[in-house]
């Protein structure tokens, strides 16, 4: 029986399908058989075996899938091909035969499979990647700045030079007090002598009075900065500037110290442990509570 069906296959005029259906039957395997062994569904095999090659992907993978059944159940493979060039439509024959290797199909879902893994695969992992980088700018964006970094620039500078400005006026209103009392004494020692001179030296007196009251108020304008005073219960990160746009403090207050900083309002106050730091303006507790957002110790705000 086996040499009938093996005549009957190499019958050029018997329909591939037909064939292969026929080897199939004769070797006692069924149609989930062979799709287990091709990789391919039943669908697949069915409609091979039926030659409804419009339910099959293109000429490609059906050469391929007549190729594999055909070595499969021990058919010659080239009058099969020779079949499929004659009834194949015109549009989707190949002007060029491909490799065996291309026309496994098998081999080229499994291709396709594997691409669309990796791109499935990259796809995920680039979503893994910018979750974490969000996830890092939003922690960066919640940390105050680097108080490292920050104490070298603490402006101590504009503290000395404001003590230098107030020492210089001190010393312009000593020098005006000397004149003022050297034009007194010459007036007093002049008195008995001739009246009109009296009369110029006090009016060069009361002259000098108002350059005097001039110099101590410039003094008084340049040491008359806002004082900011903080206390602390423990480590907290503080920066302060102020109008000039100046950091007049910039460290970590330790617990246990007074820290204090002048400058010109408003002053614009970074806090990085609120709760536990006291903030003091003209001698006057600030409240930091109502600035205190829920979830975060750290306080913005400005004081005027």
């Amino acid at each position: 029986m086996t040499d009938q069906i093996e005549n009957t296959a190499n019958n050029t005029f018997l329909p591939a399908g037909r064939q292969l259906r026929l080897a199939r039957e004769a070797k006692g395997l069924s149609v989930d058989d062979i799709a287990g062994q091709l990789k391919l569904a039943r669908r697949q095999i069915e409609a091979i075996e039926k030659e409804a090659f419009d339910e099959l992907p293109s000429n490609l993978f059906i050469r391929g899938f007549v190729r594999n059944y055909a070595r499969l159940v021990g058919l010659d493979v080239e009058p099969l091909l020779q079949y499929l060039a004659t009834v194949l439509p015109e549009e989707r024959v190949q002007s060029v035969l491909p490799s065996s290797s291309a026309e496994d199909g098998s081999t080229v879902m499994l291709s396709e499979r594997s691409s669309g893994s990796r791109s499935s695969l990259l796809l995920i992992m680039s979503l893994i990647g910018m979750f974490i980088g969000v996830a890092a700018v939003y922690w960066y964006l919640q940390q105050p700045s680097s108080p490292d970094l920050a104490l070298a620039e603490v402006s101590t500078p504009e503290v000395v030079d404001a003590s230098v400005v107030a020492q210089a006026s001190s010393v312009e209103v000593a020098a005006v007090a000397s004149v003022a009392s050297a034009a007194t004494t010459v007036a007093v020692a002049s008195a008995p002598i001739v009246s009109p001179n009296a009369a110029v030296v006090a009016s060069a007196v009361l002259a000098a009075t108002p350059v005097a009251s001039k110099v101590t108020q410039a003094a008084s304008v340049v040491a008359g900065e806002v004082e900011l005073a903080l206390m602390t219960e423990s480590d907290s990160w503080v920066q302060i500037v102020d109008a000039n746009g100046n950091k007049v403090m910039s460290e970590i207050v330790r617990p246990g110290f007074e820290r204090k900083a002048s400058g010109k309002p408003p002053f614009s106050v970074k806090i990085g442990n609120a709760p536990k730091t006291k903030l003091f303006m003209h001698g006057q507790p600030v409240d930091l509570n109502s600035y205190i957002k829920p979830g975060s110790d750290v306080v913005n705000l400005e004081l005027k």
